[in-house]
């Protein structure tokens, strides 16, 4: 017996001997009063089997046939079959044999006849990434869209931070109106200009930071990658939201904190929210959140001498000289005098450069070319419609064609219609009649009247 059904027995025996009076027993079973009438005459009767279910031992009535179960395990032990497993068997068991059974039916009896054994899918074993020892080694690189000043702005703005994985330090945090590849550039320029340059850093799959090709170990370059690989950073783009968790859940924490801060001090515009930022925000996280580093050295290393970071992270293009030493960009010709074409030839590639500033630097290998604009290429401004096309004269039917016929019978019925009328009119008011004029001549593709025809009445 299960000990429910040992809790039961004990609940009749009470009931039996007036130990329990009614309907005490009937509520500690959970049943009615009525059906513990039943299960006490049973009792009287079977004695303890009354708390047993009756259906105990007996077969289903949906139970497989034996000879079901025997033909699915000679199946599955056929070595055609070996490597099958119980989905795909109960499939094949249909269509070769017409047996239908579940695939969870069909496991039981594989399980009971030792031909499957349970595979349990355990979850990928991950350990928790410890902190990186020093300030600088790794700095923690992401943004969050969200509306930071409430209904004080219209829509949402993006807040750019970057958090050091050693200290929990907020190293720079930034409003910017979008997340895009321009404001994150200025992002990484005002850091680098700051504190200098990380071992590393940690971001996202967005794309301006770089996506991943087909293949693992291939990955798209972009301007932040450039620039941060030419002064010896490493990008390292995370798997998952879980694996950059300090500067996730750094986010969660300022649009609880952050918001109500900005909203207290009456924060309305981006210039506004920024000054909050420097004044406030980043020095109270450092001193309430940051922790010490395992090791107490900075490992922040100095900018290169004379590194021009507005080069390094601008928009680049390639231009091919031409002939007459012109480059072709935008739309305009830009002249190399011939005091800076000493080493260039027809051909060569002149590197453009778009700055986040807004200039346009053409560079020639290191060297920057001091071009002079030569003009504009023509632009033909005007719409070009497209020629329309001549329309065919419509044909013009001949004097003798049925159109013309059944247009000169239509006009004699008109006039006999109209001499009629007025023939009864006259007749009517005791006058003579009209005379009636000679119906029209048609000639060729002209009408030529003797007499205006007016078929009004």
């Amino acid at each position: 017996m299960s000990l429910r059904e040992r809790d039961r027995l004990s609940v009749l025996r009470q009931a039996s001997e007036g130990v329990l009076a009614r309907p005490a027993p009937a509520a500690r079973l959970g049943v009615t009063t009525r059906h513990l009438r039943r299960l006490l005459r049973r009792f009287e009767a079977e004695g303890d089997a009354a708390a047993v279910h009756g259906l105990r031992g007996r077969r289903s009535n949906r139970a497989l046939s034996a000879e079901a179960r025997e033909l699915a395990l000679s199946a599955a032990s056929d070595p055609l079959y070996a490597d099958f497993g119980p989905t795909l068997l109960a499939e094949h068991l249909d269509r070769r044999f017409g047996l239908v059974v579940s695939p969870d039916t069909l496991r039981r009896w594989m399980l009971g006849a030792g031909l499957w054994e349970r595979r349990r899918r355990r979850a990928k074993h991950q350990s928790r990434r410890p902190r990186r020892a020093a300030l600088g080694e790794l700095g923690q690189w992401d943004s969050s869209v969200h509306p930071w000043l409430e209904e004080r702005a219209a829509g949402s703005q993006t807040l750019i931070s970057i958090h050091d994985d050693a200290t929990s330090r907020l190293l720079m945090a930034r409003f910017v109106p979008r997340d895009n590849g321009a404001e994150n550039r200025r992002a990484i320029i005002a850091y680098l200009r700051r504190h200098g340059r990380p071992v590393a850093v940690y971001t996202d799959h967005a794309g301006h930071f770089g996506q991943w090709l087909s293949k693992k170990e291939e990955r798209t370059g972009t301007i932040i990658s450039r620039g941060l690989g030419a002064l010896g950073v490493e990008v390292i783009l995370a798997g998952s939201p879980q694996a950059k968790g300090r500067v996730e859940r750094s986010f969660g924490t300022a649009q609880d904190r952050l918001v109500k801060e900005m909203r207290v001090e009456g924060v309305a515009t981006l210039e506004g929210a920024n000054r909050f930022l420097g004044d406030y925000w980043v020095p109270f996280w450092n001193e309430r959140f940051a922790v010490e580093p395992a090791d107490p050295r900075d490992a922040h290393r100095p900018l290169p001498s004379g590194a021009d970071l507005e080069a390094l992270f601008a928009e680049t293009e390639t231009r091919v000289v031409a002939r007459d030493f012109t480059v072709r960009f935008k739309n305009r010709r830009w002249q190399i005098p011939e005091t800076e074409a000493a080493d260039i030839a027809p051909g060569d590639e002149v590197v453009v450069e778009r700055r986040l500033e807004g200039d346009t630097r053409f560079r020639f290998g290191e060297r920057y070319l001091d071009v002079e604009p030569a003009g504009r290429r023509p632009v033909d401004d005007t719409p070009r419609a497209r020629p329309a096309k001549p329309r065919p004269a419509p044909p013009k039917p001949g004097p003798d064609h049925p159109w013309r016929k059944h247009f000169q019978a239509s006009v004699r019925r008109a006039i006999a219609r109209r001499d009629l009328r007025r023939e009864r009119e006259a007749t009517s008011n005791g006058k003579e009649p009209p005379r009636t004029p000679e119906p029209a001549r048609v000639r060729g593709n002209t009408t030529t009247p003797r007499e205006d025809i007016s078929i009004a009445p």
